[in-house]
């Protein structure tokens, strides 16, 4: 039994109350792995022992890895915190050696109260948290998404019914972006390419990165907000292709790279969940998108891409998130993205 007070429960519920996340608790309050979500990628191992010799710790700490599976985590995102009495050889701690490379640090000081009183609060804390969290992602279940692969596989295939969307004619019969029409008044060019696609692959990694990002972008934001950032960042999309390449285009890689524009722009107000929601998706239309340039090569419209992601952001901050409620960020927002807008258009009619 460990007979010096130790603070394992006060310093986790101080953790908590600083925005990490418990992971998982090792009875009887034995271990506990804690998420650092201001560092984004750093764990905290937290571990009480009543070991007196620094190689039997060693021993206590692996077995406590094993037990969380932190193989996982990789080199140098861990910190174990280790709480116990004073140890027989206490400076042989800095040369201990883990499976995965961790930070160890000895925890020993008196505590305010007794230990009993923190795990609840520490618990209940950070399960509040968590339902705030679950909260984040509840302001809308992804329908339009949904609506949007419809309507677009329908666009797909009856243009194929009449063409082939391989096939410039069918392309420009079917609303894709043709500077010298829009510059002869055909500006509902400007929205339908992205509901447009040049083949079946082409539709096809675009509909799967759409499956991808959509239901999380639609889900921060809600349904409304949601059909406002792709269908107007895909029509800032074209009118940067407009602006910038004299190339027959069409596609819904423009309003997908507004996705991703919305989420950078959740990115700037809670950087810590962005960097756990934004990754894997992200990662998913990147790679997608350099699959399709090495099929596509030099045809990929690189600029409506650009416009496409300034679009999403700046239309991210046009309607806000859920929860805001500062009406001057979006003014400023929307007159930008009037600005932006505007500018490419004449340079496109000037060009």
């Amino acid at each position: 039994m460990m007979t010096e007070p130790v603070c394992f429960w006060e310093d986790v519920y101080r953790a908590v109350e600083a925005g990490g996340r418990i992971e998982g608790i090792l009875e009887p309050s034995r271990a506990l792995l804690l998420f650092d979500t201001k560092a984004g990628d750093i764990y905290h191992l937290y571990i009480r022992t009543d070991k007196a010799w620094a190689n039997h710790v060693a021993m206590d700490v692996e077995a406590i890895m094993n037990s969380f599976r932190l193989a996982r985590i990789g080199r140098e995102k861990l910190h174990v915190h280790i709480y116990g009495d004073p140890l027989v050889d206490e400076e042989r701690l800095s040369s201990l050696t883990f499976p995965i490379a961790a930070k160890v640090k000895l925890e020993m000081r008196p505590c305010a109260e007794t230990e009993t009183s923190y795990r609840p609060r520490a618990v209940a804390l950070d399960q509040q948290r968590k339902n705030e969290l679950k909260q984040r992602f509840a302001f809308g279940k992804p329908q339009f998404v949904y609506a949007l692969m419809l309507v677009t596989f329908l666009v797909m295939w009856f243009a194929e019914s009449i063409g082939s969307t391989l096939d410039p004619n069918t392309l420009i019969r079917f609303g894709a972006k043709v500077n010298p029409l829009i510059d002869e008044g055909e500006w509902w060019r400007l929205i339908t390419p992205m509901f447009l696609h040049i083949g079946w692959f082409h539709f096809a990694i675009n509909m799967f990165a759409l499956w991808s990002l959509g239901p999380l972008v639609e889900r921060m934001y809600g349904s409304t907000r949601f059909a406002v950032i792709y269908l107007l960042a895909g029509v800032i999309a074209t009118v940067a292709s407009y602006a910038f390449s004299e190339a027959i285009s069409a596609g819904a890689s423009g309003a997908l790279f507004g996705l991703v524009g919305a989420l950078l722009y959740f990115g700037l107000r809670d950087r810590s969940l962005f960097m756990k929601t934004l990754g894997p998706p992200l990662f998913i239309m990147l790679g997608l998108n350099v699959g399709l340039a090495f099929v596509l090569g030099a045809s990929l419209d690189h600029s409506a891409h650009a416009g496409g992601l300034v679009g999403g952001f700046l239309m991210a901050g046009v309607v806000g998130l859920p929860d805001e409620h500062v009406k001057k960020r979006r003014l400023l927002f929307a007159g930008l993205a009037l600005v932006a807008s505007g500018a490419l258009c004449w340079l496109g009619y000037n060009r």
